[in-house]
C-alpha cells in the first residue's frame, strides 16, 4: 500500500460550497460532497479548489491574499507528474500564476491569477503603475522574474515605475538587473507559515514515537503567529514529504521521517 494517499479533510464530508476565482471577471463555485469529493481531487484544478477554499483570509484582514503551495498539491493528487503537467496548462492559460517564495529552486506558491490581480488593485488602489503592470505584464507574461531589459523595452516601464512596482512589493529584488514576481503580503505570509510549520512537526516529534493520528493533531492549537491554521499545515508537511501517512483502523497516521 502506498503511503502517499490524498488528504481529504473532515469538512468536506458534509456538502460545502467553494468559491474560487474562474477564469472571467466573476467567480464561479464547485458543490462538494462525500460523494463527490473525490471528482474534485482528481485533477490539479480540483486540488487547488480545496486549498484556496481553506486558507483562512480573514484571520490576515485582507492583506495576505490566498497563497498555495505548490507541494500542496502533491498532497491530494499523488502523481507528481500529472500536477506539474496539468498546473503548466493552468499557467499557460493565464488561470494561475506561480511565484518564488523561498530560496530553493522548488520552492514555489501558486496563486489564480484573478485573485492576484484583484489582490494588487486593493492594496495599491489608482496607481497607473500598477494598472499598467496588471493591464500588460500579467496577461502577457507567465515567467515567474522579470529583467530591466525586458520591463524597459518590451513593457515599455520608465525606471521610475519599475521603483513603484518594487515599493508596491509586486518585484523582489532577484539580482541586478532583475526581479523575481511577487505577492503584496508575502512577508505576512511567510512569517506565519513558518513558525506553524516548526509548530506542527515539533508536535509530532513530541509524540511517541514520532507519530500522531491526524484528528488528534487536529484539535492541538498553535501559536497565535500561525495562522494558517492545522490542515493546512498537514498539507504542506505531507506534499513536502517530511512526514508519510498511513491509513490505520485508528485513522490516518502521521509520521516523522526518520522515525
Amino acid at each position: 500500500m502506498s503511503n502517499k494517499r490524498p488528504l481529504v479533510p473532515d469538512i468536506y464530508k458534509h456538502r460545502k460550497k467553494i468559491c474560487i476565482p474562474s477564469s472571467n471577471d466573476e467567480d464561479s463555485s464547485v458543490s462538494v460532497s462525500s460523494n463527490e469529493k473525490a471528482d474534485v481531487t482528481l485533477d490539479t484544478k480540483g486540488a487547488l479548489t480545496i486549498l484556496h477554499a481553506m486558507f483562512p483570509t480573514d484571520k490576515f484582514d485582507g492583506r495576505v491574499p490566498s497563497i498555495i503551495l505548490k507541494h500542496q498539491l502533491y498532497s491530494i493528487v499523488t502523481n507528481r507528474t500529472q500536477v506539474d503537467k496539468e498546473l503548466s496548462e493552468l499557467k499557460t492559460k493565464g488561470e494561475v500564476r506561480l511565484f518564488r517564495l523561498g530560496v530553493e529552486a522548488d520552492d514555489l506558491c501558486v496563486m489564480f491569477t484573478n485573485e492576484y490581480t484583484r489582490h494588487c488593485q486593493k492594496l495599491n488602489p489608482n496607481k497607473p503603475s500598477i494598472e499598467k503592470f496588471i493591464n500588460t505584464v500579467i496577461p502577457q507574461c507567465t515567467d515567474i522574474s522579470l529583467t530591466r531589459e525586458t520591463l524597459l523595452n518590451q513593457f515599455n516601464f520608465k525606471e521610475e515605475e519599475i521603483t513603484d512596482l518594487m515599493k508596491a512589493g509586486l518585484l523582489t529584488l532577484r539580482e541586478v538587473g532583475s526581479w523575481w514576481l511577487a505577492i503584496p503580503g508575502a512577508g505576512e505570509f511567510m512569517k506565519s507559515y513558518v513558525r506553524g510549520r516548526k509548530a506542527v512537526l515539533l508536535m509530532i516529534r513530541k509524540c511517541k514515537y514520532g507519530e500522531v493520528l491526524q484528528k488528534e493533531l487536529e484539535t492541538r492549537k498553535l501559536p497565535k503567529i500561525a495562522k494558517l491554521g492545522m490542515l493546512y499545515h498537514i498539507y504542506d508537511i505531507v506534499g513536502a514529504e517530511l512526514v508519510t501517512s498511513l491509513n490505520t483502523t485508528s485513522g490516518r497516521l502521521l509520521r516523522l521521517k526518520g522515525s
